[in-house]
């Protein structure tokens, strides 16, 4: 099957391999590369992949998972420390 590419680089998937991969609206394309051929295969959307970098306007900085890890873990050891454990 033929398609054209457009001089922006897309590719209309035509309706019947969308069909045969199960793509959707919300669905996304993993291209593998073999040798000299390419291949595609269907991923579905979940709801958190068409959230990703939603809220990227809003972060002031990028801050590492084990940063955060690190902060919650000295919140709870202050909050721990500051009880009375007498009780």
């Amino acid at each position: 099957m033929y398609a054209k590419v457009s001089n922006k680089g897309q590719v209309t998937i035509p309706k019947v391999i969308r069909k045969k991969l199960n793509i959707g609206k919300e669905s996304g394309v993993l291209f593998l590369i073999e040798d000299d051929e390419i291949k595609l295969k269907g991923v579905s959307g979940s709801p958190s992949d068409r959230l990703a970098g939603s809220l990227k306007e809003y972060a002031r900085e990028y801050v590492p998972l084990k940063k955060v890890r690190e902060e919650i873990r000295e919140r709870i050891a202050d909050e721990i420390a500051g009880e009375d454990l007498s009780r």
